[in-house]
């Protein structure tokens, strides 16, 4: 969690499989700085999406940008949609 805390930005490119499944968390992204951005460029699989969604709507992190997600495309209904800081 150290990466997390010191971090400005956090740029998640894993490869997904099980081992890094959820990988960045809810404790990830509690470790995080306020003004922290996260990024995910990787494998959707790799971020927990609600954790990060409850992470952004509760003011967190700072901000996210997601190039991937866990379900894709994404669901016309999914939480991310409603995240103006996404």
């Amino acid at each position: 969690l150290a990466v997390f805390r010191l971090a400005d930005f956090v740029v998640c490119s894993l490869p997904g499989g099980a081992p890094t499944r959820h990988f960045c968390g809810e404790a990830e992204f509690a470790a995080m700085k306020p003004s922290g951005i996260f990024i995910s460029l990787g494998r959707g699989t790799c971020v927990d999406e609600r954790a990060l969604v409850s992470a952004l709507k509760g003011g967190i992190i700072a901000g996210a940008a997601l190039d991937v997600f866990e379900t894709e495309p994404l669901p016309i209904g999914a939480e991310v949609w409603d995240c103006p800081n996404l």
